[in-house]
């Protein structure tokens, strides 16, 4: 029997594929199911060894996995190859993500000298969220808000889970803080109440619909 997760997400990744390696990366989080070169050079074009190329610098990184597919006649069976977490979470990040949080984090620190933290961190919060929301398309929805944060969200019946988290160091020190901020970032990007709940489940947090839904 395996062991359970430990509560709370995984700190995100500061380190990003080099940029084609990406552009493979995000086809390979798009494509259901394990993907081949065959099928990522059919939908990214080019030729099959430059995928290649790309798809074997991912799993040395650790944002791609190889995945072999059932056997088919004779022969070695065909590879195919799936995102790990680590690159579902950089697939789904927005460029330019990783000099924010230096920033942010600073931010958190100072608001926890605050005389009320959690109200002063939820305004800061929604105001980032805001500026957030002004810059997608409302298809993205709260899960493509929390992706594009480093959050890699996974929808489930009771809520997103957020699995990867780009101040988790911070939110281990001052979680009244910087969970509330994130907190502020979720009601001002999210159509419906929706509640954070810090270090709730097996290797996430769950930003909790208010009833659950069918997925």
């Amino acid at each position: 029997m395996s062991a359970q997760a430990p509560l709370g997400p995984r700190p995100a990744r500061a380190d990003r594929p080099r940029a084609a390696a990406l552009r493979v990366l995000r086809a390979l989080t798009e494509t259901a199911g394990p993907a081949t070169i065959a099928g990522l050079t059919t939908s990214l074009g080019g030729h099959p060894n430059t995928i290649r190329i790309q798809l074997d610098h991912l799993v040395e990184a650790g944002f791609a996995q190889v995945a072999p597919l059932p056997p088919q006649g004779r022969g070695r069976p065909s590879q195919a190859y799936v995102a790990t977490l680590d690159g579902e979470q950089a697939a789904g990040q927005e460029d330019g993500r990783d000099d924010q949080s230096a920033l942010i984090e600073a931010v958190a620190e100072h608001l926890a000298t605050d005389a009320e933290p959690r109200a002063a961190a939820i305004a800061v919060g929604r105001n980032w969220g805001r500026r957030v929301a002004a810059g997608i398309s409302p298809d993205d929805g709260l899960a493509g808000v929390l992706a594009r944060q480093g959050f890699a969200p996974e929808l489930t019946p009771k809520g997103l889970r957020l699995r990867t988290c780009p101040l988790l160091d911070a939110a281990r020190r001052h979680p009244d803080v910087v969970c509330a901020i994130h907190q502020g970032l979720i009601d001002a990007t999210s159509p419906e109440p929706v509640v954070l709940k810090p270090f709730s489940e097996p290797g996430a947090c769950l930003a909790a619909f208010a009833t659950p839904r069918a997925v």
